[in-house]
């Protein structure tokens, strides 16, 4: 993935400080979007999609023992 130097602006510490006023006013689903994307950067998936869970690593365990629930 290239680097787009043009979709930056420069800015002072103050006002790359004060970017809770931009999140606010997005909505929820905006919002899931921005996190969405920072947690594939922080994993190393941009630009891939999120990878499949493995399902023969995990087992289902019922909860309930005996016809009890406690």
């Amino acid at each position: 993935m290239k680097l787009d130097k043009k979709a930056f602006t420069i800015q002072s510490f103050e006002e790359a400080a004060d970017h809770q006023k931009q999140y606010k006013s997005l909505s929820e689903e905006e919002k899931g979007d921005v996190f969405l994307h920072l947690m594939l950067a922080a994993y190393g998936f941009v630009d891939t999609d999120w990878p499949k869970m493995d399902r023969d690593y995990f087992e289902v365990k019922s909860l309930i023992k005996d016809g009890s629930t406690s």
